[in-house]
């Protein structure tokens, strides 16, 4: 009797482990699902990492390879954002790296529940918002150069343009010396620097290309001041801000503040090696 009803109840769990799998088969979570792949392939990539700082053989090979798995990491954020709260708030905290059609992508992915919350608004406001982001191209906005006559935009055609967007002041003086370091081991042919110079006047201008010593760059300024339209015109919100374009004039990297490690990270910019790998 008693063999008998353990076989009856291991029948019964047999059929109850057979019906939970059918509704799991046609119930699927995506959330659970999605969840678990974004954290698995998480997981994959910081043992990747590891592999990169063991075996790396030169510091570009190393900031190459870490730049790639930060991409990574944030285009899966991208992708599982509707369903995984940590990717959301991935997305959230590297705003600044997507362009305007990355970012409705992923508001467009988003319940509409969440889409009408503060950050679902927050995030469409970023797609719509003035100012320059990743993938639009550069303004070319009116300027004269330190010899007073009007900046020529020409001279950064089917070139990379990395344009420094004020902030001279606030730089250590190691900073100013990394980036003529930068200037002296890029090809000029290829990598065009321009320093914007906040000025009120032509005077001014000059005096402050002098103070900096800014001479080496491609000087531009609307001798606006610093009340002219020009940051809301760009989005500025803090100095310096460095806007790093493609051959094609389109924006790949917007780095606010500089940090020397970090900015080598945004452009592949470096006074070691010079040229940029992002575009290679």
């Amino acid at each position: 009797m008693e063999t008998r009803f353990i076989r009856c109840l291991c029948l019964l769990l047999a059929l109850l482990a057979l019906v939970s799998c059918k509704k799991d088969d046609e119930d699927p979570s995506p959330f659970k699902a999605s969840d678990g792949n974004y954290g698995t392939t998480l997981k994959l990539l910081n043992e990747k990492q590891k592999h990169i700082y063991r075996f790396s053989t030169s510091p570009e090979e190393e900031n190459r390879g870490i730049r790639e798995l930060n991409e990574e990491r944030l285009r899966l954020a991208c992708i599982y954002a509707s369903a995984n709260s940590e990717a959301l708030k991935m997305v959230k905290n590297e705003a600044g790296k997507l362009s305007r059609e990355q970012m409705m992508e992923v508001y467009n992915s988003l319940a509409p529940a969440m889409q009408k919350r503060q950050l679902g608004k927050a995030m469409k406001a970023y797609a719509k918002k003035e100012g320059v982001l990743v993938g639009d191209p550069l303004p070319h906005f009116d300027g004269v150069g330190v010899d007073g006559k009007p900046f020529d935009w020409s001279v950064t055609e089917g070139k990379r343009v990395l344009l420094i967007y004020e902030g001279w002041g606030y730089l250590k003086r190691s900073s100013h010396f990394w980036f003529k370091d930068l200037l002296a081991a890029t090809d000029r042919d290829s990598l065009a620097v321009v320093a914007y110079v906040y000025a009120a006047s032509m005077a001014e201008l000059q005096k402050r290309v002098k103070a900096f010593q800014l001479e080496p760059y491609l000087v531009i300024s609307d001798l606006q001041g610093k009340e002219g339209p020009l940051d809301k015109k760009m989005g500025i919100k803090g100095i310096p801000t460095y806007y790093y374009t493609d051959q094609q004039g389109r924006v790949r990297r917007v780095v606010a503040g500089f940090d020397p490690d970090r900015f080598m990270m945004e452009t592949g910019l470096s006074p070691l090696w010079g040229e940029s790998w992002i575009d290679k």
